[in-house]
C-alpha cells in the first residue's frame, strides 16, 4: 500500500471512530417527523455544580458551620469543571429519539470521571410526544497531595504525589510525584487528557526518572464508548529501564536481589463491536512489539539489604546462576487477534467499596480469547525455534441481588515455541490470576459491609523475569513486600467495613473496617522461592472519603501477623481500598512480569 493510500484509509477510520461516538439522530418519516415511540427530547438542561453547596439543601435545613465555611473556601480555590465538557459525554442531544439506555450510559460515563463525586440523568414530559432531559453533576476536590507512609521496617513513605485531576476544568490531569516501593524509585510526572481535541480519544504521557535510568510511557486510546460504542484504538509505547527484585530470604529481613532490565513495548490495536448491548461480539486485530534487555548481567547483579539501596553488594556466583534462565535478552515483533461475547449489564450500588456513594457495578458475563504470532525474523531467546504462538484467555462473572454483590474474574497467558524438540519445554512464561468477591449487606441497612475475597496467582516456566511474594498490600497484609518469595500463592480476605455517623458527615464520610487475612505460598520454579505453610494476619482500618460522596476511599491500615509467640511485628500503611470491585485484575507483581498482547481496553468501555 502506498503513502498516499494509506492516509486516506487512516482518515476514513478516525472519521468511524469519531461518527460512532455518537448515535445516530431520529430516523424521519415520509412526512418529515421523527419516528419516535418513547417521544424527543425538546430540551437537555445541564447543571454542573461546585464541590459544595453554599446556598443550603433542597430540605431549606441550614447546613452547619464546618459545612459553611468548607463550602465558601472549596468553591473559591476549586474551578468548576466546563459545561461543554460534561455535554461532550452525553450520547443524546435535542432533537434526537428518547432512549433510556442512552441516559444510562451518559450516567455512567460521567460517574467514571475521577473529576466528579455525583451525576444523575432524569428526564421529565414536556408535552406530547415531547421529553426534557436534566443533567446534574457535582464535581469533585481534584487539587490532590497524595501522601502514603508505611511503617515497613521503619518508616518510609511509599508515595508522595501532588496533583490537578481537572485543571481549568478541562480535565487535564497534571501531577508529579515520588514512588518509592522496595525496588521501584521514581521521580516523575504524568499528564492525561481524556478528551483530545474536544473528541473522545484519551491521551495519556509520562516520563522521569528510575533507580537504574529512565522510563517514558504514552498511549493515545479510544475506549468503546460504554456498551453502544462500536468502535474502540488503543496506540501506546512503554519503556522502563529499572531493577527486577528478587526475595532473596526469611520474613522480616527484606533483603533482595536486583537484576539490571530495560523493557520495551508497543502496541496498536483496532476492534469492532457487533450485536446489540447485553449481547455483544468483540473482534480486534492488531500488533504489538516487546524487548527485554539485561546488558549489565552479570557485572550490575547486585544484593540489597533491607530498603537500603546505598548498602547494595555484589551478589555471589550461585545468586547469579539462579536467575541465569530469566535473564536472557529477547525482541519480538507479533501480530495478534482477538474475539470475544460481552453479554454485561450494570447495576447501581451504594456502600460496597465506598463509603456512601453510589458504584456501578458489572453483572453478568464476558470472556475474551486472543492469539498472536511472531513476525519477520524475531529474537526469542530461546534455542531451537524461530517462532512464538502466544495466546490468553479472560473470563469475567458477576451477579447480584437485593443485599449482596458476586463477581470473579480469571486471566491465564501463556506461549508455545513449535519445533521445539523435548527435553526443552516448548511452553513457557505461564501466567494464571483469578479474584473473586462476594459483597453482603447484613440485616435491613447499608451500614456494614461483608467482604469476602479470594485470589490467587501464580506463574510456570518463566523465562522472564518472575517472583511473587506472599507479604505485603496485595497478599497477607500482617508481612512486608519481600516476606516469602513464592512461585504460587492464594490468599483469603473477610473484611467488615462500617459506615459511621461521623460529626461532620456533611463535609467528608468516614468508616471502619476490621479485616483478616490467610493464604499460603508454594515454591514452584521461581528463583528463591520456597513453601511458606499457612499464614495469617488481622487488623483494622480507618476509611476516609472526601469530599462527602466521594468514590475514592483513602485507608489507614494496621495489621498483625497471627502466629506463635504473640506480636512480633505490626506493618501501618496508608493508601486506596486494596479489595475492590472498581478495578480489574491488577496484581502489580503479576502486571511486571506480563509480555505485550491486546490492550484490556477491548474489555470494556468508558
Amino acid at each position: 500500500m502506498t503513502g498516499s493510500s494509506v492516509r486516506p484509509a487512516a482518515t476514513l477510520i478516525v472519521l468511524g471512530l469519531l461518527g460512532a461516538a455518537h448515535p445516530a439522530s431520529a430516523q424521519e418519516t415520509p412526512e418529515g417527523r421523527p419516528e419516535c415511540p418513547a417521544g424527543v427530547i425538546v430540551n437537555v438542561f445541564t447543571s454542573n455544580q461546585s464541590i459544595y453547596e453554599e446556598n443550603g439543601p433542597e430540605d431549606g435545613q441550614s447546613h452547619g458551620w464546618v459545612q459553611r465555611s468548607a463550602a465558601w473556601l472549596a468553591n473559591r480555590v476549586h474551578i468548576r469543571t466546563r459545561k461543554g465538557l460534561i455535554e461532550s459525554e452525553l450520547l443524546f442531544r435535542a432533537g434526537d429519539c428518547f432512549d433510556q439506555l442512552l441516559l444510562d450510559e451518559s450516567e455512567r460515563s460521567l460517574r467514571s470521571l475521577s473529576f466528579l463525586a455525583q451525576a444523575d440523568i432524569h428526564h421529565a414530559p414536556a408535552g406530547e410526544g415531547e421529553v426534557d432531559v436534566f443533567v446534574t453533576t457535582r464535581d469533585d476536590w481534584t487539587l490532590k497531595l497524595d501522601v502514603r507512609p508505611e511503617l515497613d521496617q521503619g518508616l518510609r513513605f511509599a508515595y508522595l504525589g501532588g496533583a490537578e485531576e481537572n485543571f481549568l476544568g478541562t480535565g487535564t490531569l497534571l501531577g508529579a510525584y515520588v514512588r518509592d516501593q522496595v525496588e521501584q524509585r521514581d521521580i516523575g510526572v504524568h499528564l492525561r487528557n481524556p478528551r483530545l481535541a474536544r473528541t473522545r480519544f484519551d491521551g495519556v504521557i509520562s516520563g522521569g526518572r528510575t533507580r537504574t535510568g529512565t522510563f517514558f510511557t504514552e498511549s493515545l486510546s479510544y475506549p468503546f464508548v460504554g456498551e453502544v460504542g462500536r468502535w474502540a484504538f488503543v496506540e501506546s509505547y512503554w519503556l522502563r529501564e529499572d531493577i527486577f527484585p528478587y526475595a532473596t530470604s526469611e520474613a522480616g529481613t527484606s533483603t533482595y536481589l536486583s537484576l539490571p532490565v530495560q523493557t520495551r513495548r508497543a502496541e496498536v490495536t483496532v476492534g469492532r463491536r457487533f450485536g446489540v448491548p447485553g449481547n455483544l461480539t468483540v473482534l480486534a486485530v492488531g500488533v504489538s512489539w516487546e524487548g527485554l534487555r539485561f546488558d549489565a548481567f552479570p557485572e550490575g547483579v547486585e544484593v540489597v539489604p533491607g530498603f537500603d539501596y546505598s548498602a547494595r553488594e555484589r551478589a555471589a556466583a550461585e545468586m547469579i546462576e539462579a536467575v541465569a534462565h530469566q535473564a536472557v535478552p529477547r525482541r519480538i515483533p507479533r501480530f495478534h487477534a482477538a474475539v470475544g461475547k460481552r453479554n454485561i449489564r450494570f447495576i447501581t450500588r451504594r456502600g460496597l467499596d465506598a463509603v456512601r456513594a453510589e458504584q456501578d457495578v458489572r453483572v453478568g458475563t464476558q470472556v475474551l480469547v486472543s492469539a498472536g504470532t511472531t513476525l519477520g525474523r524475531p529474537d526469542l531467546g530461546a534455542d531451537g525455534s524461530d517462532r512464538e504462538l502466544r495466546g490468553s484467555l479472560s473470563l469475567f462473572g458477576g451477579s447480584a441481588g437485593d443485599r449482596w454483590f458476586f463477581n470473579s474474574e480469571v486471566h491465564l497467558e501463556g506461549a508455545w515455541l513449535p519445533g521445539v524438540e523435548r527435553p526443552v519445554r516448548s511452553y513457557r512464561d505461564v501466567l494464571a490470576e483469578f479474584d473473586a468477591y462476594l459483597y453482603w449487606h447484613p440485616g435491613g441497612g447499608r451500614r456494614h459491609t461483608v467482604v469476602l475475597g479470594i485470589s490467587g496467582a501464580g506463574g510456570w516456566d518463566n523465562a522472564r523475569p518472575f517472583q511473587l511474594t506472599l507479604g505485603g498490600p496485595l497478599g497477607i497484609r500482617g508481612y512486608g513486600r519481600l516476606d516469602f518469595p513464592v512461585a504460587r500463592r492464594l490468599v483469603v480476605n473477610l473484611e467488615d467495613r462500617i459506615t459511621l455517623d461521623a460529626p461532620f458527615s456533611d463535609v467528608f464520610d468516614l468508616g471502619l473496617a476490621f479485616f483478616v487475612d490467610f493464604g499460603a505460598g508454594w515454591k514452584g520454579d521461581a528463583p528463591f522461592s520456597a513453601d511458606s505453610g499457612i499464614r495469617g494476619a488481622a487488623g483494622a482500618g480507618l476509611r476516609f472519603a472526601f469530599p462527602d460522596g466521594n468514590r475514592q476511599v483513602v485507608r489507614l491500615d494496621l495489621a498483625i501477623p497471627l502466629q506463635a509467640g504473640g506480636i512480633r511485628d505490626y506493618h501501618l500503611r496508608v493508601g486506596y481500598d486494596v479489595t475492590s470491585l472498581l478495578t480489574t485484575l491488577r496484581d502489580r507483581q503479576m502486571q511486571r512480569s506480563r509480555g505485550a498482547g491486546p490492550s484490556g481496553v477491548f474489555l470494556g468501555g468508558r
